[in-house]
């Protein structure tokens, strides 16, 4: 009888931190209209992904003499398997939750860490996108190639649908 008191135990603890465990990425997933918010959703597929991170930095899309990012933007990816995988590469779904105004991605930095070096890479990006007040908006499907340093923007909204409805139901689009 004690024996089997344990394994209970023992079990219903491996149990309770297994299932307590954090989700790998926190969404959001509303927005506050009294703050004039809005969300702006789509999807990111790394092409010939090899590094351990890739953070997409966004700003304001205004004029200015100082054209970098605000550091506090961005949306950043391990390198793990995504939220979903298709045809060898791995895609993952981002939400933005911001003012109603013009936004743009503005720049790409990747970091490798091989254990014995580090290295850094960065490269600009000009996707401009908008925020409308009380509205989620679709983007589309940024696609990075890290070894051509290129981007491109493609219209998957079908299927993007479905994969916001499979991952985060509460967000519609």
């Amino acid at each position: 009888m004690l024996m089997k008191s344990k394994i209970f135990f023992f079990s219903l603890i491996i149990t309770l931190i297994i299932s307590c465990s954090p989700p790998s990425k926190k969404f959001s997933t509303t927005y506050n209209t009294a703050n004039k918010e809005g969300m702006v959703v789509g999807t990111i597929c790394i092409v010939n992904k090899s590094y351990s991170e890739y953070s997409f930095l966004y700003t304001d899309d205004l004029p200015g003499i100082n054209d970098y990012p605000n550091l506090s933007n961005f949306i950043t990816f391990k390198n793990t398997s995504g939220d979903f995988n298709e045809k060898g590469n791995s895609y993952y779904l981002f939400t933005i939750v911001k003012p109603n105004g013009k936004y743009k991605f503005a720049k790409l930095k990747i970091f490798d860490n091989s254990g014995q070096k580090q290295s850094r890479i960065e490269f600009p990006v000009d996707i401009k996108f908008n925020i409308e007040e009380g509205k989620t908006n679709y983007l589309g499907q940024l696609t990075i190639d890290t070894k051509k340093k290129s981007f491109t923007l493609e219209n998957q909204l079908e299927r993007d649908r479905e994969w916001f409805t499979k991952k985060i139901p509460s967000i519609q689009f």
